[in-house]
């Protein structure tokens, strides 16, 4: 079957949503193990996410462009 344009337009959303229900599940699983409500692991998540990423880099690097 040869591809279509939407349908090629539409695989990297695909295969986002992926990749979030796989990290969705990951943080399900977690919570679980730890006894923890999943918005509270999903915001500490969330949270180290952003102190590892270097906003002042990034917003320099996208205002280059």
């Amino acid at each position: 079957m040869p591809r279509t344009k939407s349908k090629i337009s539409e695989e990297p959303r695909d295969a986002s949503l992926r990749v979030s229900k796989r990290i969705r599940d990951d943080l399900k699983a977690a919570a679980a193990v730890m006894g923890r409500p999943l918005y509270d692991v999903t915001n500490d998540a969330i949270n180290e996410y952003l102190k590892s990423i270097d906003l002042n880099k990034a917003l320099k690097e996208r205002l280059k462009r």
